[in-house]
């Protein structure tokens, strides 16, 4: 699979986003601390840059729309479900003094959640389980958001969604992605019941890929999503964090106001 590298794909993939209004909002030394924490997704599994996936990404989206000088800190730890990142949370001293200081939190979490619910059973999901599933995250949503409010009781939370990396090579499985989509949903609304916490959609565009054709492929040897990494067909690759960024900033532009001072 090939892996689309700098700044040919940003021009590419990335839609230009619209200017924010900063006329005389902001001086020009401002600096916005946004702490990152999660999974794989965080950490930047599959970005041959090791730059640390979407993180830096958003940061320089950030600093050329608005000014500001943006300082991250990136406590991705790759496996994590969402009881690992509470625990972290609630015990890791760095993370929390982080938490602390930040403006902006962004959080990518469920795809291991899921991931070890499903086991090795991709092909044969039971959905009463999914379903059960579904219901035990939400719970440890909630959870997770509450402590990371006890750090912060005011930064907003951009937390992804989850999206179905078989899709391409199993599109006929129709209840993998019958499961992504409700666990989705229900995520969305767990979310939206919390003050200044949002969803960041991103199975709409890792899922299949740059193209349809890719995922209706009838040889699935020859199936390919080209925004998923080559080498393990999971995590997203460099284009990949490039797309999951641009759902990032179209979200916090439309919550400027909770983080733009």
């Amino acid at each position: 699979m090939t892996v689309i590298l700098g700044a040919a794909i940003t021009s590419k993939v990335l839609p230009a986003a619209k200017p924010l209004d900063t006329s005389g909002t902001k001086v020009a030394d401002h600096k916005l601390v946004l702490t990152a924490v999660g999974d794989s997704l965080t950490h930047g599994v599959g970005d041959t840059t090791d730059q640390g996936g979407y993180v830096p990404l958003i940061a320089q989206d950030i600093e050329v729309e608005t000014g500001m000088k943006v300082q991250t800190s990136n406590f991705g730890v790759t496996g994590d479900t969402s009881q690992q990142i509470k625990k972290r949370v609630v015990k890791d001293k760095k993370l929390i003094k982080q938490l602390k200081r930040a403006d902006v939190i962004t959080m990518t979490v469920g795809g291991n959640d899921l991931m070890h619910l499903l086991q090795n059973n991709l092909l044969d999901i039971n959905t009463k389980d999914v379903n059960k599933g579904i219901s035990k995250f939400q719970t440890h949503l909630k959870s997770l958001i509450h402590a990371v409010r006890k750090n912060n009781p005011s930064a907003p939370i951009y937390v992804f969604g989850i999206y179905n990396p078989f899709y391409v090579y199993f599109p006929n499985v129709v209840k993998m992605q019958t499961s992504v989509h409700d666990w989705n949903n229900e995520t969305k609304k767990t979310l939206g019941q919390m003050d200044n916490t949002y969803f960041v959609d991103i199975d709409s565009v890792l899922t299949k890929g740059d193209s349809d054709s890719s995922a209706s492929a009838t040889n699935a040897s020859k199936a390919v999503n080209r925004l998923i990494y080559g080498k393990d067909h999971f995590h997203p690759n460099n284009a990949g964090y490039v797309r999951m960024t641009a759902q990032l900033w179209d979200v916090m532009k439309q919550s400027e106001s909770s983080w733009e001072e």
